[in-house]
């Protein structure tokens, strides 16, 4: 026997065709979505926890402000008092699923429609705290660009650089914190290739561009988030972390609270290879996880306005040219234009994804050809510079692509560190199996000198222990006098060097 399942259309209003493929899908959800939805739809999921939980629902309830909001709550199957305490809270605009059994975290999403969603969807985990202005803030950056798909605050107790920690004692005074540190300022917007999504806004078009629901069931815990980035930043949507908005992250991520150690580590191994398998061969940290913040200091101050070229030449998936322009937007120069040059393919979609210029696959000789000489401000080398087939060369066609007064970043992999030593003390499987030429700093500091002016040289150490480093100095020649020790040690652990140059006028 056949079912008719009538849905009533009638007081729809079908889509006009818009200009490109961002206002298509724009149009799409917002003629799915009911004319009485909220703006934003706050999904906040439970599983026990109930005091973490309640701490996480009465801050939004208190420092929402005028945004309007639905409250999604979702029970998983929870056996402490949360359906209870959701039943029992006081606001109008909210909804309850309650899941009978703990079928894993990305169930009950899955029976949310996302039709009937808000124009945004925030996912807030229960152990997160809210702070004054926080999302009035986060609408601020979304609503900037209809290309930016997912907008995420800094928060304490996490990692991938997106920590803030406030200083506080108690509740009280850590909202007071938090309201001092809530200004909005377009200059703390951070474009990245990877976030960790705790209190991340979505555009409800970009969610429907990656599929709903937004997980992928495959990474269960660990790694769904940095998945949830990539496949929204593919679709064409900028990925952002808003460093004007601070939020509290009640748990305590580095010890992996409330796991078995053991198996916390088995997760974040399985969840690492689920990624190189799915994005074929893209490592979600090596490859994204060489940031350039650190060094930032070290580069001589923004020279020019109007727009500002900047090219990355094998930066693995582009962290080194974003943390640049993210830098000149703190100093007030939005307009940056990023290309890119790599010898590895599986990095050439991500770099699309970030560069307006040209993103250019080829070996190491045919570095200048696609490219305009002098035309970048900004030239960033990331592979050192002796792994390399003719290091020489790579220098001549960095000064010939860059601009007069342009700055250059290259690193120069030191061969000359504690492997080689140990090495030649007779520990044979001690070394490194990369392949660099033994090229002296001084040397490439004379070849730089040449034609630019070094600005800075700064180490980037192994990660010794101090035990390790007393090791090291034990072996060299007792007549070597303390303070020569010392620096041939500081020598001996330096795994690489970065050298920030600027070219002669």
């Amino acid at each position: 026997m056949k079912q008719v399942i009538e849905i009533n259309t009638d007081s729809m209003i079908p889509p006009a065709v818009g200009a490109d493929l961002f206002s298509n899908r724009a149009a799409v959800a917002e003629m799915q979505r009911p004319s009485t939805a909220a703006e934003v739809s706050i999904i906040i999921q439970a599983y026990n926890r109930l005091e973490k939980t309640k701490r996480c629902v009465e801050s939004v309830i208190k420092y929402t402000g005028s945004v309007d909001y639905e409250l999604i709550l979702l029970d998983n199957g929870s056996e402490d008092g949360t359906l209870e305490y959701f039943e029992s809270i006081e606001y109008t605009k909210k909804t309850i699923l309650h899941i009978t059994q703990n079928l894993g975290a990305s169930y009950p999403t899955s029976t949310v429609k996302l039709s009937d969603l808000g124009r945004f969807i925030c996912f807030l985990p229960s152990d997160l705290i809210v702070t004054a202005h926080w999302l009035e803030n986060l609408l601020i950056c979304m609503k900037s660009d209809d290309r930016i798909g997912m907008v995420n605050p800094v928060c304490s107790n996490t990692s991938n650089l997106q920590c803030v920690e406030l200083s506080y004692t108690t509740y009280a005074e850590m909202q007071k914190e938090a309201e001092r540190f809530n200004r909005s300022d377009p200059k703390k917007w951070e474009d990245r290739l990877r976030l960790i999504t705790l209190g991340t806004l979505y555009r409800k078009e970009a969610v429907g561009a990656i599929g709903w629901p937004i997980g992928d069931v495959g990474f269960f815990h660990d790694f769904g988030d940095d998945d949830v980035t990539f496949r929204i930043r593919r679709m064409g949507y900028r990925t952002v972390l808003a460093g004007d908005t601070w939020v509290c992250h009640d748990h305590k991520y580095q010890h992996g609270e409330g796991k078995d150690p053991v198996e916390f580590k088995k997760s974040i191994d399985i969840g690492r290879a689920n990624f190189r398998d799915k994005y074929y061969g893209v490592d979600a940290w090596e490859d994204v996880n060489n940031f350039y913040i650190p060094y930032l200091s070290y580069f001589p101050a923004p020279k020019r306005n109007g727009l500002i070229r900047i090219l990355g030449i094998d930066t693995r998936c582009g962290t080194p040219i974003l943390d640049i322009k993210n830098w000149l937007c703190r100093a007030g120069i939005f307009d940056a234009e990023l290309s890119a040059f790599t010898q590895d393919a599986k990095y050439w979609l991500d770099l699309k994804t970030i560069c307006k210029g040209p993103v250019i696959c080829d070996r190491e000789e045919f570095l200048t050809d696609p490219f305009l000489r002098e035309s970048f401000d900004y030239i960033v080398v990331d592979r050192p510079l002796n792994r390399y087939h003719e290091p020489q060369k790579i220098i001549n066609d960095l000064f010939a692509l860059c601009k007069k007064g342009g700055v250059i970043v290259c690193r120069l992999k030191n061969t000359f560190s504690f492997q080689s030593y140990l090495h030649q003390l007779g520990q044979r499987d001690v070394y490194d199996p990369e392949f660099a030429y033994h090229m002296p700093l001084e040397v490439v500091e004379n070849a730089l000198e040449r034609k630019g002016k070094i600005e800075a040289i700064v180490s980037d150490p192994y990660r010794l222990a101090a035990g390790e480093r007393q090791a090291l100095a034990a072996l060299l020649p007792a007549e070597i006098p303390g303070n020569q020790q010392e620096d041939l040690v500081n020598h001996m652990v330096c795994n690489e060097y970065l050298l920030i140059v600027e070219k002669n006028t």
